[in-house]
């Protein structure tokens, strides 16, 4: 009886040292990522896709209406000395032009690159790579003036002089491009999808530079300005 308690206790003792060894085996195994490296191969590969240090990552369809009045006088100071003279007299010589653009349009967003450090990019003891961008900021805006919804408009005597319409519907126009940056910059700011879309370009970039470059199926977390914190699911 004493001769199986001894081999039972051996036994389990050898079982220990199998249980021990196994796990010092898996702990060795465990994935080790340089963090210098990480962030090394994440900013070069980010400057890479973007010659012009700034990063697009998406675009928004935006609609922009632009309206523009010029209200002129003809004879001021005649109509002013009348006036003073009759203060009852019609203001006749005041006279309104209007002009209201609608047009729909395409802003493309991103980052910019140059304000992207090294110590923005850190790798957890767990493998996960965390990633804090600067906040999205639209790089450009097209117009789409094949589709321009354009109506004018005039009172008084600029009824009698189109050009006065024709001025301020080119003055709306000059002011298409600007209206279209605004408003794609408000929704930047506001909505969640341009951040979400902006994470998922950036893992579809990464995954495949740092899968080469020894890191067994990565995951992310970005951090994209104050608004959001993403971690993409990761592909079994």
């Amino acid at each position: 009886m004493a001769f199986l308690q001894r081999i039972g206790a051996i036994g389990g003792a050898v079982a220990l040292v199998f249980v021990a060894m196994a796990l010092a085996l898996l702990w060795l195994l465990r994935p080790h990522y340089d963090a210098a490296e990480v962030q090394r191969t994440v900013i070069t590969t980010i400057q890479r896709e973007a010659p012009a240090s700034f990063y697009v990552t998406g675009t928004l369809d935006i609609t922009v209406t632009e309206e523009v009045e010029r209200t002129e006088q003809l004879f001021p100071t005649l109509f002013a000395l009348l006036r003073e003279a009759q203060p009852s007299w019609p203001g006749i010589n005041q006279a309104t032009a209007r002009a209201t653009v609608r047009v729909p349009g395409r802003v493309a967003y991103g980052f910019d690159v140059s304000q992207l450090r090294a110590e923005q990019i850190r790798v957890r003891p767990d493998g996960l790579i965390e990633v804090s961008l600067p906040a999205l900021a639209v790089y450009s805006a097209e117009s789409y003036l094949g589709q321009l919804e354009v109506k004018t408009e005039a009172t008084g005597w600029m009824q009698l002089f189109g050009s006065q319409e024709q001025a301020a519907e080119r003055e709306a126009l000059r002011g298409v491009r600007d209206a279209l940056r605004r408003q794609g910059q408000v929704r930047l700011d506001t909505a969640t999808q341009p951040r979400v879309n902006t994470a998922k370009a950036l893992e579809k970039l990464l995954r495949p530079v740092l899968v080469a470059a020894g890191v067994s199926n990565p995951r992310f977390r970005f951090e994209i300005g104050d608004e959001l914190v993403m971690l993409p699911t990761p592909r079994g």
